[in-house]
């Protein structure tokens, strides 16, 4: 089971720093967003963070959400700083003036990468689904029936 996990970071990590030709500039400036998670989040954030961080192509800051079932509404997030947003987080809902900013960052050509676990983290969510690929039109029966 570990070594699956191992293989799931690698091969997120390569595909990350695949993406991202190796070159004098700018690390990318990364928010990497985490706190509730049905994993081991206080370790594998900080391990993606490492590793990214020690390509020399990322600069990796933090975002850590309040424990989950706590008050959510003061978790609102600047995405704008930021050409990459990684989630590494499975929890409670963010407030709706973060899902607005999230989209929008997202519409305006922002990056993301859906680290594992974080795929499942708002199945209620037709916008984040879209953006995690895991929306599926309705079926023509379905459509039928609206």
């Amino acid at each position: 089971m570990r070594h699956l996990h191992f293989g799931k970071l690698f091969f997120v990590v390569f595909s990350l720093l695949l993406a991202c030709t190796v070159s004098a500039r700018k690390p990318i400036k990364t928010l990497l967003i985490t706190g509730q998670n049905n994993h081991n989040w206080q370790v594998s954030h900080v391990v993606l963070k490492q590793i990214l961080e020690n390509s020399g192509r990322f600069d990796v800051d933090f975002a850590i959400s309040p424990e989950q079932g706590k008050d959510m509404s003061g978790f609102v997030l600047d995405f704008s700083p930021y050409q990459l947003v990684v989630l590494d987080y499975n929890g409670d809902s963010w407030p709706e003036e973060t899902n607005r900013r999230f989209l929008e960052y997202v519409q305006n050509g922002g990056g993301v990468v859906i680290y594992h676990a974080a795929d499942n983290a708002f199945s209620k969510w037709p916008e984040f689904n879209k953006i995690c690929l895991l929306y599926t039109s309705p079926s023509p029966r379905d459509r039928q029936k609206s």
